[in-house]
């Protein structure tokens, strides 16, 4: 093979910290007791940051199967976490709302968020954090435009 591996510069390295951050993030919440999976905390910081999604919607964001995700919202609405509730504009779709049951668990859930954050970005200066995390906006806000055509 007379190929050289592509650079893939900062795209490749953002999939590969993202990996390590879901490793990492996955990992403190099975040291924190939610009494939830660790499936099941991470939807629920998923809802958290997505507030009133469609089931569908967040099991793309979440990379998951929409049934997958059915299973883990079963398991939170019965704990009364969550609650689905029928979409104003499409009768068949679900969208998705955290109880204030939840509010303890999310406490538990953002100390392991805060936690991977201080590991990830340690002796990175706040300017700098904030630069990244500008950057990092920019091109979430690219790549979903090039999505819609816009």
């Amino acid at each position: 093979m007379n190929l050289t591996a592509p650079d893939g510069g900062a795209s490749l390295m953002i999939v590969d910290i993202a990996r390590l951050l879901r490793r990492r993030f996955e990992a403190a919440l099975t040291k924190i007791d939610t009494g939830l999976t660790v499936a099941e905390a991470r939807t629920l910081a998923f809802i958290w940051r997505n507030p009133g999604q469609r089931q569908a919607s967040l099991a793309e964001r979440m990379f998951v199967e929409p049934m997958t995700l059915v299973g883990y919202l079963d398991s939170l609405e019965k704990a009364g976490l969550v609650v689905r509730t029928v979409d104003p504009t499409d009768r068949r779709a679900k969208l998705i709302t955290l109880t204030d049951e939840a509010d303890p668990i999310l406490t538990k859930i953002e100390k392991a968020i805060d936690q991977v954050h201080d590991d990830a970005l340690g002796g990175v200066p706040q300017s700098r954090r904030d630069e990244l995390e500008s950057l990092l906006e920019t091109m979430r806000v690219n790549l979903l435009n090039s999505e819609t055509g816009s």
